[in-house]
């Protein structure tokens, strides 16, 4: 009798092979589980980091890219027999100098025509109104250009929608506040970049192994020239486009000729589209004159598009970085969608920099599997 009641104890206490099996494999599959819920919320985190700090980053790879930029100039000051120092002091005091001259020109003029626009816009508004191509337009469409410029014109001129627009005014000061900040920021740093590229440069290379170090400072060099000559033709090529525009829109009459050139001047840097941008700017603002002055403008600013695109740009900046269009424009939305204008201009040499390190680095080893 006791020797059943003892046998049923261990038959009860004693767990089935599966229910072994299922206790055996619960540990594992629940750390299983909770290492991807953490790995899954440290890359949550992580991404909320670099959402976070993208505006610092950005500054900071605006100034490595505008000190690659100066790279090509001082390397050529040296080549001249120009030592390194004299070379920088050159550069740098040369760039100040043009940057100073630039401000003392430009700024009192785009002050004044950004008050004649605030002052004009009301009459422009009357004015395109009662043009004969307006009146056409809006009576082959039944009024609805009409009623399309009333609400253009209401929402310009209500107070209340630049406030919205603007934050209020402690978010345009502190907006103002933060452009001067980050400029004074980007100036520092590019000092700083530009007398000590050369030994960030070495310090880099001494973070892989000595057996690799020769290709990874080739890469580097490759990464740095091309992207480097890539932004001094941009740089030029963007100053010509400015300085055409501004020619153009003088010789046509153009309101805000000095402001639109300004602008011009830095949405060309942005590659392959921002020449495109910058012609319907400027052709939408020259139909506050007539069509036919807005036609004439456009057809000058196409005419340059296509001289810069097959003449201008193989001359100056070459096959310094061969990319694809469709990673151009990737590229381009993805950092505008980030940082703005400046994010849609650091996206280019970013993206070509690891496309150089894919063909370098990354197809090299696949091939030798």
């Amino acid at each position: 009798m006791r020797a059943d009641v003892c046998t049923q104890e261990d038959h009860m206490s004693t767990p089935e092979p599966a229910t072994r099996a299922k206790w055996l494999h619960r540990g594992p599959g629940v750390m299983s589980g909770f290492s991807t819920t953490v790995g899954v919320l440290l890359a949550v985190l992580l991404a909320a980091v670099v959402v976070a700090i993208i505006k610092p980053l950005t500054l900071v790879f605006f100034a490595l890219f505008i000190t690659l930029g100066l790279e090509p100039v001082i390397r050529w000051l040296e080549s001249k027999g120009m030592k390194r120092p004299l070379a920088l002091g050159t550069v740098l005091g040369v760039g100040l100098l043009i940057f100073g001259v630039v401000v003392w020109m430009i700024v009192p003029g785009i002050v004044q025509q950004v008050g004649q626009f605030v002052d004009t816009v009301p009459k422009s508004f009357d004015e395109v109104s009662q043009r004969p191509w307006f009146l056409h337009v809006d009576e082959q469409f039944n009024g609805a250009a009409t009623t399309t410029l009333q609400t253009i014109e209401t929402q310009v001129t209500n107070p209340d929608f630049w406030w919205g627009v603007g934050g209020g005014a402690f978010e345009i000061g502190r907006g103002v506040v933060d452009a001067m900040t980050g400029t004074i920021f980007v100036l520092i740093l590019t000092l700083y970049f530009v007398v000590s590229l050369d030994r960030m440069k070495q310090a880099f290379s001494l973070l892989v192994p000595k057996t690799k170090r020769a290709n990874v400072m080739d890469i580097t060099e490759e990464i740095t020239g091309s992207v480097g000559s890539y932004l001094g033709g941009m740089v030029v090529l963007a100053f010509c486009n400015a300085v055409f525009s501004l020619i153009v829109m003088t010789v046509f009459g153009v309101p805000f000729s000095l402001v639109l050139a300004m602008l011009a001047l830095f949405i060309t840097l942005i590659p392959l589209i921002g020449s495109v941008i910058s012609t319907v700017l400027i052709t939408a603002v020259a139909l506050l004159g007539s069509p036919l002055t807005a036609l004439f403008v456009a057809l000058c600013l196409i005419i340059y598009m296509q001289v810069e695109a097959y003449v201008l740009t193989p001359r100056i900046v070459g096959k310094s970085v061969n990319i694809p269009g469709s990673l151009v424009l990737i590229g381009a939305m993805v950092g505008a969608t980030l940082a703005g204008l400046m994010g849609a201009l650091v996206a280019f040499p970013v993206a070509a920099s690891i496309l150089i390190i894919v063909k370098r680095v990354i197809v090299p080893a696949q091939e030798q599997r």
